[in-house]
């Protein structure tokens, strides 16, 4: 158990931490860095609201299946893999005596197959913010299981997932739950609760300083919505991380994550040109292998937005060759293969995507879909797109495009040109390209 010795001074004004508190947090920090990347300098954390659980607030009533969708939207979590169940227990018994030794059950998930299901104390339901951050906590093990961490190191791993929590913009979400006591009386039956987190506030205050420190904003909106002596804490931790700066942050890592997302905005507005250029410069910045394969894969990809196929190969083999289960690459090289005529060794990488489970399905369904294609199986290819369609979880690009080719060239001119046209509306420079030419003949 990690034993904290933050020193408790209630009379000092200066923010203290033992040393082998803070090199805990940072070690942890550093080790999430490594796995994630740094995040955006633009970066928030996420609070309990209608900007961020937008399907949660629709209803007076606390849905579980609505925090479920906001949560897997927020941590970009395929829908698909989620499923819960609500277990009924003791505190459900009306009129009947308890009391509760220890930590209580409020939520637990289990893995089978890549599907998780939550399993949820029913009793949480009469404390709707309680059960939001238990499903906040739940949803942060499984993002860390989703990626393959081993994250379950003994007596402290509660405490590394608040820490993961703060990386993932749940900081101040998962504050807000350090203490939670109360109790209700019906005039008949009296019911309270008591609950105190193990992670001490000034632990919290450093991490929060920490995070703060890493996207170079010393005084965020958020620390607003601090509880007031965390509130205290927190500033006083910038000031001491101010004056004892962290070897955490690098400023080539800082400027090679904006020119990663500078690129993908500029990706958004199909200037891939400029997003190339912007990749290339990352490469000179970064030390990080999971940045520098997410670099490659999309020098890949906006190449092959630019039908640069031939180009892209070698892309996607230097994202591979440093991370051997990058799904996305497989995927991407497998596409750029098959338009380039190489078919069966596109389908060689397209089965090795499906084998990383790190891909996306309606892209890959869709890539089989265009190597059926090709092979003039139509049925198949039909089949696969279908599946493509029925696997989205969020826009695929050049989906509707292909399928619009695929039905165009099957003679089915009037229902190619529908998807052709919800391809324009996407704004894909192929498609309005595809359309023009069609207008012209």
């Amino acid at each position: 158990m990690k034993l904290f010795g933050f020193f408790k001074n209630k009379e000092n004004v200066t923010f203290r931490i033992a040393e082998p508190d803070r090199q805990w947090v940072e070690d942890n920090f550093r080790w999430l860095i490594k796995v994630f990347g740094y995040p955006y300098r633009e970066s928030e954390q996420i609070l309990l609201s209608e900007n961020y659980f937008p399907k949660t607030f629709t209803s007076d009533r606390v849905s579980i299946e609505n925090i479920i969708k906001d949560l897997c939207s927020l941590l970009q979590i395929q829908e698909e893999k989620i499923s819960f169940e609500v277990v009924n227990d003791i505190r459900d018994s009306y009129g009947l005596p308890y009391e509760i030794e220890g930590k209580p059950f409020e939520t637990e998930f289990e893995i089978e197959a890549g599907q998780y299901k939550i399993h949820i104390a029913n009793s949480l339901h009469k404390h709707p913010k309680r059960l939001i951050y238990s499903l906040v906590y739940e949803f942060i093990r499984i993002k860390l299981t989703d990626n393959k961490l081993q994250y379950d190191t003994g007596d402290d791993t509660d405490l590394f997932i608040y820490l993961a929590g703060i990386y993932f913009g749940f900081g101040v979400l998962l504050s807000q739950s350090l203490k939670d006591t109360g109790r209700i009386d019906d005039g008949f039956w009296e019911t309270k609760w008591n609950y105190i987190s193990e992670m001490p506030n000034e632990i919290m205050a450093f991490a929060l300083a920490t995070y703060s420190k890493l996207i170079e904003q010393d005084s965020p909106k958020w620390k607003d919505d601090l509880q007031s002596d965390l509130k205290s804490q927190f500033g006083k931790a910038i000031k001491y991380l101010a004056d004892n700066p962290s070897e955490l942050y690098d400023k080539q890592e800082l400027e090679a994550n904006e020119l990663l997302k500078l690129a993908y905005d500029q990706y958004l507005n199909n200037d891939f040109e400029e997003g190339i250029a912007n990749l290339q410069k990352i490469l000179f910045l970064t030390n990080d292998d999971v940045m520098k394969a997410d670099v490659y894969n999309n020098l890949g990809y906006y190449s092959i937005r630019l039908k640069n196929y031939e180009q892209s190969l070698s892309y996607f083999k230097n994202s591979i060759q440093i991370i051997p289960d990058y799904g996305y690459s497989y995927d991407n090289l497998g596409y750029a293969l098959i338009q380039l005529g190489e078919l069966e060794e596109g389908k060689e990488w397209l089965d090795k995507a499906m084998e990383t489970k790190n891909n996306d399905f309606a892209y890959t369904y869709r890539n089989f879909a265009l190597y059926y294609q090709a092979k003039g199986e139509m049925n198949k290819a039909e089949d696969y797109f279908k599946k493509s369609f029925e696997s989205i979880t969020d826009t695929v690009d050049l989906l509707e495009y292909h399928y619009a080719d695929f039905l165009i060239k099957n003679g089915e001119t009037e229902k190619g040109l529908e998807f052709l046209k919800k391809a324009v509306e996407k704004g894909e420079p192929e498609a309005i390209e595809k359309m023009n030419e069609i207008k012209k003949n």
